[in-house]
């Protein structure tokens, strides 16, 4: 813990010395409140439990720390860079991993006539899709597991080694390509990650997007996947050892979204789907409600991005509601599973209710409230642990979000 104070402090030193020749940002945002959900089983327990409640970091957007800057060069064009951590607010510990700069460390160059090139560890571009269209900004965390375990990356996950660029923007469209490099000696496939979309965003009330993510299998043991996708790492597919030979292609995403306004009314809607094309073992034709299950993805079948869940699509649909210092929200998620050897596809739905309101330019309260239903497969659970053999369970979260 030291070690990350001495290196934040000599950052800030550094920042400030290069001040003169660099626009260099502190920023951050701080979200914690209150969690609440019925059914939550132990995980690895058989039937259902008690409920659950507790403190929690991020449930309406994830709380972190980090410093970016930008610097003329001349021409229309600019050096960029950025570093940024996750925090965990309830135990003040580090995200991703214990990355120091877990969330994005990229260095880059951007410009209007330019576009914008960032190298590094980032999001891809289905993130810049599922944040105007999907549900994942006003619900945050309240949805990532409806939508198969985050593996269609709808609450944003990164890769290592990424080459990022986005076209300048024609007439409201722009176009995206990004690779991350498996960095495996002999063979350019190993760990290989790819992704491109596209967005039309004109001045008005409309705009359309669609984003493309495949990655595939790195060196697989008990360590862990060496793929340069560390959303990767949560998927069965990717982190199966005995599943494919590195290089082989363990996740396919893709998602395509809208919006439209209408006065204060906007109006959202996305659609998405993962396949894991490893997985071909068959767990019989229905779960089994009386064994253990895991709620982590990859961890059991009949899961939401589990071992034998060869195929995830997810219809996403909602509205949002301005009025002076509130905004009121909705939506409706359904997602359906195809399971190998399975007579009958899993079904999940959830629906969500909440609220915002803007004490101030930086301070926000906020409450949600959200049910789900499971058919013939295990529930994921909505914040807390999954509820086992239980088909419904409801959560609750009411908490105070803070930018700077």
């Amino acid at each position: 813990m030291n070690r990350t104070l001495l290196g934040c402090a000599a950052l800030l030193c550094l920042a400030n010395a290069a001040h003169a020749q660099t626009t260099v940002t502190i920023y951050g945002i701080l979200d914690a409140g209150f969690a609440y959900q019925t059914k939550a089983a132990p995980s690895g327990s058989t039937g259902v439990a008690g409920s659950f409640s507790g403190i929690d970091s991020g449930l309406l957007q994830a709380s972190r720390f980090g410093l970016r800057g930008t610097e003329d060069l001349g021409g229309g064009l600019s050096a960029l860079f950025a570093l940024e951590g996750g925090i965990a607010v309830d135990n003040g510990s580090s995200t991703q991993g214990g990355a120091l700069f877990g969330r994005r460390s990229v260095v880059g160059l951007s410009g209007e006539n330019f576009g914008n090139l960032q190298i590094g560890r980032r999001k891809d571009f289905t993130d810049e899709i599922a944040e105007p269209f999907s549900s994942i900004t006003p619900f945050g965390t309240f949805i990532t597991r409806v939508h198969a375990n985050n593996l269609d990356r709808v609450g944003g996950n990164r890769a290592n080694n990424m080459l990022y660029y986005s076209t300048p923007v024609f007439s409201g469209f722009r176009a995206n390509i990004s690779v991350g490099f498996g960095e495996t000696a002999g063979t350019n496939a190993a760990g290989r990650s790819l992704g491109y979309g596209a967005m039309y965003a004109p001045e008005g009330p409309f705009a359309i997007g669609f984003g493309y993510w495949e990655s595939k299998l790195g060196v697989v043991n008990a360590a862990g996947n060496t793929s340069s996708d560390q959303g990767a790492t949560s998927g069965a597919g990717c982190n199966t050892a005995g599943l494919g030979q590195p290089g082989d292609t363990c996740i396919k995403t893709w998602m395509i979204g809208s919006k439209y306004k209408l006065g204060d009314l906007v109006l959202r809607g996305a659609i998405s789907e993962v396949k894991q094309p490893l997985i071909t073992a068959s767990a019989g034709a229905a779960p089994n409600f009386t064994t253990a299950f895991l709620r982590a993805a990859g961890s059991g079948a009949f899961a939401a991005g589990g071992s034998n869940n060869t195929k995830s699509s997810i219809i996403d649909v909602g509205g949002d509601y301005y009025t002076g210092p509130w905004k009121l929200k909705a939506s409706y998620i359904q997602a359906r599973y195809d399971f190998a050897g399975a007579a009958t596809r899993g079904k999940l739905k959830q629906y969500l209710v909440g609220a915002e309101y803007n004490m101030s330019k930086r301070t926000t309260l906020y409450g949600t409230f959200s049910t789900m239903t499971a058919s013939a497969m295990y529930s994921p659970g909505i914040l807390a642990t999954a509820p086992g053999a239980a088909n419904s369970t409801s959560a609750l979260g009411v908490g105070i979000r803070h930018t700077f």
